[in-house]
């Protein structure tokens, strides 16, 4: 299933292409990871700050698994709040505006946090943070669009995928090392600042919101980006574009929404709660757990490396993911189930990796059932419907822990069935090719 140049470029610039500039893969692709890399950072952290116990002491929280649950769910319900009008922004301001402007409200709710004297004021700061966060979507998938063929675009989802294990991974380091040096108030100070040196002056200098803007890109790689565009290929799944009046009537769309949304309930109930459970079920140290978090994230960023690059090669992306999420819910359950900590750690890796499976090749799916031109406004959509239930996890879980007492078992037998609906999706869609 190979994707065609139209026949007047196939004719005459055939050969020009190999003198194509790389823009889209030196300047748009590092940037997006490193923005995914530092959004990562901002969301994954309090996963690690609720299981320091000088924060639980500080304020006040230890043993309060509710409150604790809505630090890292309240995030997520302003994020699908505020994620339909960054699709709007996106629409209307570019994706490189929404972008500078996304990462200013990061590391002004990160000192926010940094100077929190009670529990509601740290609430308000992730709930603004959430805010700020929900421009990620929208931005990131208006610029692939843009930016890049789809032959290239599992790649290129991959390249910035992986920042959404990479940060969680490093979180588990850095994050640790910083509390354990300057205290939970002063990491929140350190990511903000990174926000500013980081990404933010790397989106201001090399990403435009379209390959004609930006003086660097040849016509030869303007012409190869427009010739793999999705709307210009017969062979390629996304094909019944063509026939997809509005993407509110794309049931395709909407199949994707409830899988990715499933996703979120998996991956943020159980990221979220990780760093408790290696400490409090499994019985490692604060240090230890946090650092376990950087070698289960790692495995991930290896699974997203490799599953970019064969989605790409097969085409066919929705057999891959279902069988990813299928496999993630059985290993969950093994690893709760596994009569030692290290049996449960080693299945740990092994669900995220499957799940992992699962998510890419659905974002990169996305390109295959969505138009360039709607790209912006629909993930502002979907990112509104996927973190609602993303911000139902973690918050569900605490309250399941304070019944529980604490174990573990219901809770990610919860998650499992949420990844088991996300395979079904995937069926439905490889059943029409995709």
């Amino acid at each position: 299933m190979a994707v065609t140049a139209p026949q007047t470029l196939a004719r005459s610039d055939t050969a020009s292409l190999a003198a194509a500039t790389r823009v889209r893969w030196t300047y748009i692709a590092p940037t997006l990871l490193a923005y995914w890399i530092m959004s990562m950072f901002d969301k994954s952290n309090i996963s690690i700050v609720i299981n320091n116990p000088q924060f639980l002491g500080d304020l006040h929280l230890a043993g309060q698994t509710k409150l604790l649950g809505w630090l890292v769910g309240s995030l997520f319900i302003s994020y699908g709040v505020a994620a339909p009008v960054w699709g709007w922004a996106v629409t209307r301001y570019g994706a490189r505006n929404s972008t500078i402007v996304s990462l200013v409200i990061w590391a002004l709710t990160c000192f926010w946090a940094a100077l929190a004297q009670s529990y509601g004021m740290l609430l308000a700061s992730r709930i603004a943070l959430g805010a700020g966060e929900a421009a990620c979507y929208p931005v990131t998938l208006a610029l692939v669009a843009s930016w890049f063929a789809l032959r290239e675009r599992g790649k290129a989802t991959a390249y910035w995928w992986i920042g959404t294990m990479i940060g969680p991974m490093l979180v588990g380091l850095v994050v640790t090392t910083l509390i354990l040096w300057i205290g939970w108030r002063g990491q929140f100070v350190s990511l903000g600042v990174l926000a500013l040196i980081v990404p933010l002056p790397m989106v201001w200098l090399l990403v435009r919101d379209k390959p004609e803007q930006n003086p660097a890109v040849n016509a030869a790689e303007r012409d190869l980006i427009a010739a793999g565009a999705i709307e210009n290929n017969d062979d390629a799944p996304g094909r019944i574009l063509k026939g997809v009046e509005s993407v509110w009537r794309n049931h395709r769309f909407w199949l994707m929404t409830v899988a990715i949304s499933s996703n979120a309930i998996f991956f943020w109930g159980w990221s979220g709660w990780l760093p408790t459970y290696l400490r409090t079920e499994r019985h490692f140290a604060f240090s230890t757990s946090g650092y376990l978090t950087f070698v289960i994230y790692g495995f991930a960023v290896l699974t997203i490396l490799i599953i970019g690059r064969v989605s790409d090669r097969v085409f066919r992306r929705a057999p891959f993911a279902g069988l990813g999420w299928a496999s993630a819910a059985v290993f969950l359950m093994a690893a709760a189930f596994a009569p030692s900590a290290a049996w449960s750690v080693a299945l740990m890796i092994c669900a995220l990796c499957a799940q992992q499976v699962g998510i890419s090749c659905a974002e990169m799916l996305m390109h295959s059932v969505v138009g360039t031109a709607d790209m912006g406004k629909s993930q502002g959509v979907r990112a509104f419907v996927t973190q609602m239930f993303g911000a139902f996890s973690p918050v569900m879980i605490g309250y399941i822990l304070a019944v529980t007492h604490g174990a573990f078992i219901v809770p990610f037998a919860f998650l499992a069935l949420a990844v088991v609906v996300a395979a079904g999706c995937m069926i439905a869609l490889a059943r029409e090719g995709f």
